[in-house]
Order: C-alpha cells, then structure tokens, then sequence
C-alpha cells in the first residue's frame, strides 16, 4: 500500500481501458500490447473503464463490469499501488477484492454513502474529486461565484462526510477536478491558487496532463506534453502531492528536477559552497 503522508510527490500514471478516452495513446484497447515500462516511475496505477471526457455518455455498470472482468483476467501485472477509477460502488467492490488497492471517485464519494462505506470497510484510500455536474453536462456554461470558495465548502463537507463513515483523514485525497466543469479561468486560478486547499491537512491530487485547457493554437492532445510539463510542474509547486499524468517517465524527470530545486529553496544553507 502507498505511504501517502511523505514529503514527496507521487505519480499516478493513467491506464484507460475505455475505446473512447480523449487521448488516444492512453487507451488500452489489447491487454498483452502494455508497455510496462511507460509506468516504471508511477506509484500509482490509475484505471478506468469508462470515458469521463466532455460529453461523455455513461457506461452502464453491467458493460464496465465486463471490461473490469477482462482486465482482471488478461490485465498485466503491475507492481504498484492500482487505483480504481470508478464512481459505481460494486465496480470498486470488486476491483477491491481482486487487487486494487484504492478508489478515485470522479462524483467525490457519491450522494448516498455507499461508495465511502465500501473505503471504509477496505480501509484504503479514497480520492474524492469536485465535478459540476456530469461528464454529460459539466462544460456547459459552467459558473462560479468564487471557485475557491465553491472548492473549499465542498471539500469540508466531502471530508467531514467520509470521516462519518469511519474513513480515517489520512485515507482521503482531494481532487479539485481540473476540467470538470471549469472554464479555463477556473482551471488557471486553482492552479495559481492551490495552497488554499492545504488546510485540509490531506494530500491534493491534481489532474491536468494533456487537457483542452491547456491547448494552444487549438492544438489536439497528442500535442500537450509541454504544457503538460509546464503546468504541472507550476502545481507542484504550488502544493500538489499527486500527480495525474499520461506521461509517466516525462514527468518523473520534470518532477525530479523541479523538487529538487524546490528541496534546495527550502533548505537553509549553512556554509557557501562552490556548486555551480
């Protein structure tokens, strides 16, 4: 199980086993075609059976467990922490029971409980993540008074609710849900405004790798690793714990240099040296 509260950033590497993911190179469309070593530097593996994009329609819960079934049985077999990607309690049940070790729950832990219950009787930990709506809907006008404020009522109500199901606080991490339901605006002021969700005292998942966001002269998703790389590397700084990323050996080597240099501002020198 991963060791959430350290003093360095994890990375969670995107796995889709979904046709219809934005991304086309993250789809897993063949179980044997896995380049196991993309994900060599991910603690996490983060998988997802249904296409949460813009627009997306739902996938009924009978057709993911289908395809969770067929990655249990021909998926490949990661060494790290696997994380289901799923807000269907009985999907997360099951990938529970066989090998998962962690939810990420787009719609934060659901209305109901059900979804928390199940994190609690696993004890593992959960991701719950802001959405305006759905997957359907979100990018629809989407409006916020004050979109910090919107993230931090929402997050102490989430949290305050997990904890009532018997989830301790260093299972939960928060997600702010970049792209879901934001404007750009919205997105570029979490970014620059992160360290306001470390109140919480929990750890804080941010999701940007190759989002429309970050697009420049209306280029596709194939096209955003740079931005990926740079945005990324701004929420890190800014106090991001995890990071969501396709990319798995471009941003471990942007977040190893990032943190390290980060490491070196916060470390108060005691003598000069003559390192260049």
């Amino acid at each position: 199980m991963i060791e959430l509260q350290k003093n360095t950033i994890k990375i969670m590497g995107i796995l889709n086993s979904t046709p219809d993911s934005f991304f086309m190179e993250s789809r897993l469309i063949d179980n044997n075609s896995i380049d196991l070593q993309k994900y060599k530097h991910a603690d996490i593996i983060d998988v997802g059976f249904e296409s949460s994009r813009p627009g997306a329609n739902p996938l009924s819960e009978n057709d993911e467990m289908i395809r969770l079934d067929n990655f249990l049985t021909h998926g490949p077999n990661f060494k790290q922490t696997l994380s289901i990607d799923s807000y269907k309690p009985q999907v997360a049940q099951i990938a529970l029971e066989n090998g998962f070790n962690m939810i990420n729950d787009i719609k934060g832990g659901g209305k109901d409980g059900e979804m928390l219950e199940i994190a609690a009787i696993f004890k593992c930990p959960i991701v719950l993540m802001h959405m305006l709506g759905n997957p359907v809907t979100m990018q629809i006008k989407p409006y916020y008074d004050n979109i910090m404020d919107e993230l931090k009522h929402y997050f102490e109500t989430k949290i305050e609710f997990a904890k009532s199901f018997g989830i301790e606080e260093n299972k939960i991490i928060i997600d702010p849900g970049i792209g879901f339901g934001k404007r750009i605006i919205h997105n570029d002021t979490i970014i620059n405004n992160l360290g306001e969700l470390k109140q919480f005292g929990v750890p804080l998942l941010i999701g940007i790798s190759r989002k429309s966001f970050i697009s420049i002269d209306d280029d596709g998703a194939e096209d955003r690793l740079p931005a990926t790389l740079g945005a990324t590397a701004l929420a890190v700084k800014n106090g991001a714990d995890i990071i969501r990323v396709h990319d798995v050996v471009e941003n471990y080597r942007m977040l190893s240099v990032v943190s390290r240099i980060i490491q070196r501002k916060n470390i108060k020198e005691k003598m000069v040296t003559n390192e260049i």
